[in-house]
């Protein structure tokens, strides 16, 4: 399931009068001028066929695959030219004897499905159990489940990607297509569109690719069809990517609603817990970053939606720095200093936790207060107090290594807290979780620190690693690609 481009994003009455909407939430001013009723901004699903496009990129990938396959071989024969007869003659070479002969290696096509499945259930969800539960509920193991094939694009194009084999390459397109086709009959079926198998299997599409069709799926499904477990779970998994794509795309997202912050908790309030409640906060930042782009363009212009934007950044920063002193009132002593003894590292002490789920909070919390300090500079000046929305909330430092709400910083001391972190991010078993848990903080970071600067190659690195490591890959754009935008002059981002 795709989104349909190019879509007017006017209210249905402009529409069907064919006039350009002023897009007014939740009533647009063009229909109260003409005395009309606004009929608002609901839009129904539009379901497009997208078999012919899909195999065209199936071919490019593949394609591409093949290529990057190609020059990493190119790469190792280079390397192994390059060796010395003097290396080649230090290695001791041990034949075996007719007792030891090693037997020829076991074929894996037999089980090859069963060890791509493990392997990614044991490297890519390993360490980071928030999918765990749910992630293989809808699995049935039959060519004719929505839910199995998605299940096996993944595991099988994970598993080519981090050992650069061809057959499970082929494997993992042929699933790909197959789940493009059983999900595109289940998206007719009123009743089957709506279901948790349906919306697993899109989740796992929306982790590579396809989180445009994710968000429409759960926004048709409303609040209220994930009060339950496991829809909470996946509703969860979902909202992190959902929001940032709403934060690139500098649109308010649906999610920011109070409706969506809300009703999934009803049944289950021991759900909501501090990553949930950071992101309730990251939610609203969408919207911010829409406004901002309005201010920056000229749409929006007059002094009181200027006045109503600089409060409501103010009021998202107290509201997270409220965030900040819960965490810390529940988290104590979870942070410490791990020294770190390498020249090309732009730190001498990174920053480990207790858990990965400790440093994926404080991860969200920054990557929050970073936006919204870029944004307070942008509106009231570089000379903008980042503490002052701190002054009335006390809070005990019992993490020694972490600022604190009330600490001076600057906009660099926030982006180097999230680079610090990514050491023990990065560790195992929660490797591979950790690359997708860092990779938007990471693009945020991007924004802040000097292109060509230690940090900004440190974070390039980082980068480099992920897709070479993590299983998929990362384009420059992506990497360079930000959120709010660089709307800061050069000799202002280092201020």
């Amino acid at each position: 399931m795709v989104g349909v481009g190019g879509r007017s994003g006017g209210c249905h009455t402009c529409r069907r009068r064919r006039v350009k909407c002023d897009e007014t939430h939740p009533k647009c001013t063009r229909c109260e001028k003409a005395k009309i009723t606004c009929e608002g901004y609901a839009r129904d699903l539009k379901f497009v066929d997208e078999k012919s496009r899909a195999q065209k990129r199936v071919q490019v990938k593949r394609q591409a695959y093949l290529e990057a396959v190609q020059a990493e071989d190119e790469q190792k024969a280079q390397r192994k030219a390059r060796t010395t007869p003097e290396k080649v003659a230090a290695k001791t070479i041990v034949k075996p004897t007719s007792r030891d002969q090693v037997p020829p290696m076991l074929s894996m096509e037999g089980f090859r499905n069963t060890v791509e499945l493990e392997f990614m259930l044991n490297k890519l969800f390993s360490g980071w159990k928030l999918f765990i539960p749910w992630v293989m509920m809808g699995y049935r193991g039959t060519a004719d489940c929505t839910t199995t094939q998605a299940v096996n694009a993944l595991s099988s194009m994970y598993y080519a990607r981090r050992h650069h084999d061809d057959k499970s390459f082929d494997l993992g397109i042929k699933s790909y297509s197959k789940a493009l086709q059983l999900m595109s009959v289940d998206l007719k079926d009123p009743k089957a569109a709506y279901k948790l198998p349906l919306m697993m299997a899109s989740s796992f599409g929306g982790m590579i690719q396809h989180l445009g069709g994710v968000h429409r799926l759960i926004e048709a499904r409303g609040p209220e069809r994930h009060q339950t477990r496991p829809e909470l779970d996946v509703f969860e998994a979902a909202r992190t990517g959902i929001i940032h794509q709403y934060m690139e795309r500098k649109k308010a997202c649906f999610l920011g609603t109070e409706r969506w912050r809300t009703v999934p908790w009803l049944k289950h309030p021991e759900m909501k817990h501090l990553l949930s409640m950071i992101c309730d906060i990251k939610a609203l930042l969408p919207a911010l970053l829409e406004d901002m782009e309005a201010l920056r363009t000229g749409q929006r212009s007059s002094p009181a939606e200027f006045r109503d934007l600089c409060q409501r950044v103010t009021t998202q920063l107290y509201e997270t720095y409220l965030w900040r002193a819960a965490w810390e009132s529940h988290n104590s002593n979870c942070a410490f200093i791990i020294n770190i003894n390498d020249p090309t590292v732009p730190y001498t002490a990174a920053i480990h936790f207790t858990s990965m789920a400790r440093a994926v909070e404080l991860a969200h919390y920054n990557t929050c207060l970073l936006e919204l300090y870029r944004m307070a500079r942008l509106l009231m000046g570089p000379m903008f107090d980042i503490t002052a929305p701190a002054a009335s909330i006390m809070i005990p430092r019992t993490n020694l290594p972490l600022l604190l709400p009330g600490d001076p910083k600057t906009i660099q001391d926030v982006a180097l807290e999230i680079v610090r972190t990514t050491d023990y991010a990065l560790l195992e078993p929660h490797r591979s979780a950790g690359y997708f848990q860092i990779m938007f903080p990471l693009r945020a970071v991007f924004e802040v620190f000097r292109p060509g600067s230690r940090e900004w190659y440190y974070c390039e690195r980082l980068f480099n690693e992920m897709a070479d490591q993590g299983g998929f890959t990362l384009s420059r754009k992506m990497m360079l690609r930000g959120t709010v935008g660089r709307m800061l002059m050069d000799e202002d981002i280092n201020t």
